[in-house]
C-alpha cells in the first residue's frame, strides 16, 4: 500500500516504471499475488511494471537455473497486458523464448550493453535461435 501510494504521488510528476518480485531465490510468489501486485501498480500509475529477475536470470519468472517459470507467465499473461509488462531476461535463451511467446517487440529489460545488438538481431530472425520462427511465418 505504501509503495502503491508513492507510486501515484511521482506518476502525477513523472513517468513511473515499478517493479514486481523479489531479488531474494528463497522467495517465491505464487502467480496470483504477482497479479495482484502488478495491477494494484498499474493502478496506481505505474506506466510500466517490471518483472523481476536479477541480473543474473535466476529468481523470479526464473527458476534458479535460469528456466522460465511458463506456467507463471502464463498466468500473468491472462490477467495483465504484455504490453504493460518488462520481463528482465538477461540470458539469451530468455530473450528468445519470450519473443516466440509476445513477439518481436516484447519488452525486455536487464539486457547488458553488449547484448544489445545481438538481442536486435535475435528479434529480426537473423541468428539461429529465432531463423527458422521467422522462416515459417
Amino acid at each position: 500500500e505504501e509503495k502503491c501510494a508513492y507510486i501515484e504521488k511521482l506518476a502525477k510528476q513523472v513517468t513511473v516504471i515499478s517493479e514486481v518480485g523479489s531479488k531474494d531465490a528463497t522467495k517465491i510468489f505464487a502467480p496470483y499475488k504477482w497479479i495482484q501486485l502488478m495491477k494494484a501498480e498499474i493502478e496506481a500509475g505505474s506506466w510500466k511494471v517490471i518483472a523481476e529477475a536479477r541480473e543474473g536470470g535466476n529468481v523470479g519468472i526464473y527458476r534458479g537455473t535460469g528456466e522460465v517459470r511458463e506456467g507463471l507467465v502464463d498466468e500473468i499473461l491472462t490477467q495483465i497486458p504484455d504490453e504493460r509488462i518488462i520481463w528482465e531476461a538477461p540470458q539469451k535463451e530468455q530473450q528468445v523464448w519470450f519473443i516466440k511467446l509476445i513477439g518481436t517487440n516484447v519488452n525486455l529489460g536487464n539486457i547488458a550493453p553488449a547484448e544489445v545488438i545481438p538481442l536486435e538481431t535475435i528479434r529480426l530472425g537473423l541468428r539461429g535461435d529465432t531463423f527458422d520462427y521467422f522462416l515459417n511465418k
